[in-house]
């Protein structure tokens, strides 16, 4: 397991974790993204990259992502495509969905198809 932590916000952890699976890699994605997690987060990349298996972001328990955050996940689904192996996001928070939609990173990191449209708060 690999992690890239970040800061505490109110007392809540920041980070994300890969978990190694026989047939994927999870990523699994934490509290608030940003230049915090995006520090530390090159490790983790490089070892989904030679992983080199279909990758599942998590972001069910993400409360914030800012440009930063956004820069690790549009990272992993570039190296996805470069590689030539699958990659989706799932669990992703309205907030973040809606920033996806807005900058056009839907289209290169999809959301999972299984995923329901979660309603705004």
């Amino acid at each position: 397991m690999i992690e890239a932590l970040g800061r505490e916000h109110d007392g809540a952890p920041s980070g994300m974790t890969l978990h190694e699976e026989p047939e994927r890699s999870l990523v699994e994605v934490w509290g608030e993204v940003d230049l915090a997690v995006r520090q530390n987060a090159g490790p983790l990349c490089q070892a989904v990259t030679e992983r080199a298996l279909p990758v599942v972001i998590d972001a069910g328990r993400v409360s914030f992502v800012d440009s930063a955050g956004m820069s690790i996940l549009v990272r992993i689904a570039r190296d996805a495509e470069a590689g030539g192996y699958p990659v989706e996001l799932r669990n992703a928070p309205w907030m973040l969905r809606e920033l996806m939609t807005i900058t056009g990173v839907d289209r290169l990191l999809p959301f999972g198809e299984d995923d329901a449209q979660p309603e705004q708060s």
